[in-house]
């Protein structure tokens, strides 16, 4: 391999490695205004065994 495919897929790692450390430092969370909220927004929910 030579060094610029190994710089851009060094670039990539450490990317994924931040991307990684900030959903463990400040997790996702939930949209409080989800479904639900308005009447063209119904929540649905689908059962199945």
């Amino acid at each position: 391999m030579d060094k610029y495919a190994k710089t851009v897929l060094t670039v990539i790692a450490v990317a994924l490695v931040l991307i990684v450390a900030q959903n463990t430092i400040t997790p996702a969370k939930a949209r409080s205004e989800g479904c639900g909220v308005y009447i063209t927004d119904p929540c649905y929910v689908k059962l199945v065994n």
